[in-house]
């Protein structure tokens, strides 16, 4: 049972929330945990914090965050559409750091098999690997959405134990479909990082390729994603000065705020995971108050998901055929009429011809112009080659 890892908030953490600015605020949408059973079909979504930092030295700080996060985010007002939360409470340190991971897997294995949308607030980015595994036979083709500066893939070999994104990749069984890494910085990946992504066929989005007025590109990779990791060193020092080694380059926090926005309309995430938010580095909490912005948006992105996945017979989308001279194939795209949302069909290859129909992902109108060009989009390439 999920509940035996947890710890309530107590009495005097709820109490400390602040509830004058408004009576219509996220925490009276909310309750709060108290370790009575629970019916999760009653609810849309579940905040999870994770008091541990002990991974690597450098995180020291970053277990105290998520209390102070939900002190900013439970101020702030609800979303139009009215939102069910209930606050788990915490995870705290276990006696060992894999205690700690153990004890996040299993719990979040007991909500996604409820399917209640969870919130985790770290603790560290090396949570992000427990929140893969615990999808294990319930998601067959996972596809994950990082938003992180690094690529942390260096030396593959000997990182297994010291960088989340080898163990995901070496987990066993497989069931990893794509991993969408969102605003890497060059200049702290290695060329044989990069050539391994190419080789797996994942998704790079560069920050300077996001940056201004791209931005609503990354939103068709949210829309498929099942789970998110966002770790706060992918936004600039600036705007999120609490990270032990801030960097001057990054997501603005606006940027930041509309990927959860976008994350959180997706209706296939599942869970979503907040990390390296370190409040010993923090001024005048401006990066506590920019993650609970951030949960915010997310939030209302999930009030105002929309079912828009184009289906058989329905006068909702457009449909669009493009003819490709150069390897003599029709490309389709659907465009729904309700959200202005694209998708494209992908045909599974010869070689898995006891697939019926087609495959169908999410894209944006530059791919659509792509295609018009004559050109296969990059995004339809992979795809195909994943379905290999």
């Amino acid at each position: 049972m999920f509940s035996d890892y947890l710890l309530p908030l107590s009495h005097a953490i709820i109490q400390s929330f602040d509830q004058s600015i408004s009576h219509k605020t996220l925490l009276q949408s909310t309750r709060f945990f108290q370790g009575e059973s629970l019916d999760l079909a009653e609810f849309d979504l579940v905040i999870l914090g994770v008091q541990d930092d002990r991974f690597r030295k450098e995180y020291e700080g970053c277990a105290a965050a998520p209390d102070l996060v939900r002190k900013d985010l439970y101020a702030l007002v609800k979303p139009r559409t009215d939102v069910r939360i209930l606050d788990l409470g915490n995870i705290t340190a276990g006696n060992s750091v894999s205690d700690t991971h153990f004890a996040l897997r299993k719990t979040l294995e007991s909500l996604h098999k409820s399917r209640v949308l969870t919130l985790i607030i770290g603790g560290t980015q090396d949570m992000m690997s427990m929140q893969y595994a615990s999808f294990q036979g319930l998601t067959p083709n996972l596809q994950l959405l990082v938003v992180d500066a690094k690529m942390d893939m260096q030396a593959y070999e000997q990182a297994i134990e010291n960088n989340y994104l080898p163990r995901i990749i070496a987990h066993e069984p497989e069931f990893l479909f794509n991993i969408t890494q969102a605003g890497y910085q060059g200049h702290y990946v290695e060329a044989e990082t990069y050539d391994a992504f190419e080789r797996m066929n994942f998704d790079m989005l560069r920050l300077g390729s996001l940056r201004g007025n791209n931005m609503q590109e990354i939103e068709p990779y949210c829309r498929n994603a099942h789970m998110m990791g966002f770790s706060m060193q992918a936004i600039r020092a600036s705007d999120a000065p609490a990270q032990s080694k801030p960097s001057p380059n990054g997501f603005s926090g606006e940027e930041a705020c509309q990927i959860c926005r976008y994350a959180g309309m997706s209706n296939d995430m599942l869970s979503a995971g907040f990390y390296d938010l370190n409040p010993s580095f923090d001024q005048n909490g401006v990066g506590i108050s920019l993650m609970a912005q951030m949960i915010w948006y997310f939030i209302e992105g999930y009030a105002n998901r929309r079912q828009d996945y184009p289906v058989a017979e329905s006068k909702d989308y457009l449909i669009y055929h493009t003819t490709n001279k150069n390897m003599n194939r029709e490309l389709t795209f659907y465009k729904s009429v309700l959200s202005n949302r694209w998708w494209m069909e992908v045909p599974y290859p010869h070689e898995r011809s006891q697939h019926e129909g087609k495959f169908l992902v999410p894209c944006s109108y530059k791919d659509y112009q792509t295609a018009q060009n004559d050109e296969i989009p990059d995004r339809w390439m992979k795809t195909y080659q994943k379905l290999l």
